[in-house]
C-alpha cells in the first residue's frame, strides 16, 4: 500500500485527497439533510411472487383516512318522551269529584266536563277554564259563597289554585265588612265568589258613577245578580 502511494505522482496525490475530502463532505450533506427531514426514506415490501405490485409507503405524509380507526362517541341520553296522559283531581262543587286522565293540552273546562260538569250551585268565575292543565295538579270548584281552600299543585306556576291561596292569603288581612266606597280591588277579592274581574269591575263603576248609595246598588255591577248580591252582602257595607 506504500509503495503504491509512493509511486504516484504529486498531482495524482493532489487528485486522490481531493475526491476523498469530497466524499467526506458529501456523506456530511446527506446526515444533515437526513436529521432535517429535507430527506424522506420510503419503505417498501418486497413481493413475495413475480410481477405483482409493490406497495410504496411514504412515511413523510400522513396516514390516509381510510388508515385511521374511526372513534367511537357515547351514546348521548335518550330525552324522556312526553307524558300521553294528565292525571288531574277535580274536587269540589263537581258531580262526580276524582282523579282524570286527559290529553295534553287539556284545559281546565275538560277536566271539570270528565267530572261530569259542575254543579248548580258552583261558582266557575273565580276558576280560569282556559287554562292548561299539567300533570298531578287539583281543580277545586268552590260553591258560591264558599271560599276556594289553598292547595299545592306541582308543576304549576301560574295555576287556579296558587291564585286561590293568595285569595286566601288576602283574606286573612281583610277586616268585613268592607267599605263599597273605600274598597280597593284586592280588598274586594278577598269576598268569597268575588274573583279578580268582578271586584275590578266594582271599582270602577265606583270611578264612572261616583259612590254608591246603597250596597242594594251593586246589582248595577255586570256580573252580579240577586244570589251573589246576597253572598256579598254580609261583607259589605255603605258608609
Amino acid at each position: 500500500m506504500h509503495s503504491i502511494w509512493e509511486k504516484l505522482e504529486l498531482k495524482e496525490r493532489a487528485t486522490l485527497l481531493g475526491v476523498y475530502a469530497a466524499s467526506v463532505a458529501l456523506a456530511g450533506l446527506l446526515g444533515y439533510g437526513w436529521g432535517r427531514g429535507a430527506i424522506q426514506p420510503t419503505v417498501q415490501t418486497a413481493s413475495l411472487q413475480q410481477g405483482s405490485a409493490v406497495e410504496v409507503i411514504d412515511l413523510s405524509k400522513p396516514p390516509s383516512a381510510t388508515q385511521i380507526p374511526p372513534t367511537t362517541e357515547p351514546n348521548p341520553l335518550p330525552e324522556s318522551p312526553p307524558p300521553t296522559t294528565l292525571a288531574v283531581h277535580v274536587a269540589g262543587a263537581v258531580k262526580q269529584p276524582g282523579v282524570y286522565h286527559l290529553s295534553p293540552n287539556s284545559r281546565v273546562e275538560d277536566a271539570i266536563r270528565q267530572a261530569g260538569g259542575a254543579t248548580a250551585n258552583a261558582d266557575l268565575d273565580v276558576l280560569n277554564l282556559a287554562e292548561t292543565l299539567t300533570d298531578g295538579q287539583k281543580i277545586y270548584v268552590p260553591r258560591k259563597g264558599e271560599a276556594p281552600p289553598p292547595t299545592v299543585v306541582a308543576n304549576a306556576p301560574h295555576s287556579t289554585t296558587q291564585a286561590n291561596l293568595r285569595s286566601a292569603k288576602s283574606t286573612s288581612a281583610v277586616r268585613f265588612p268592607l267599605d263599597l266606597n273605600t274598597a280597593t280591588a284586592e280588598q274586594l277579592e278577598a269576598i268569597p265568589g268575588i274573583g279578580p274581574v268582578l271586584a275590578q269591575r266594582i271599582v270602577d263603576y265606583r270611578r264612572t258613577n261616583g259612590r254608591f248609595q246603597s250596597v242594594d246598588e251593586l246589582l248595577e255591577v255586570q256580573g252580579i245578580g240577586q244570589k251573589r248580591l246576597e253572598t256579598m252582602r254580609p261583607y259589605v257595607v255603605v258608609k
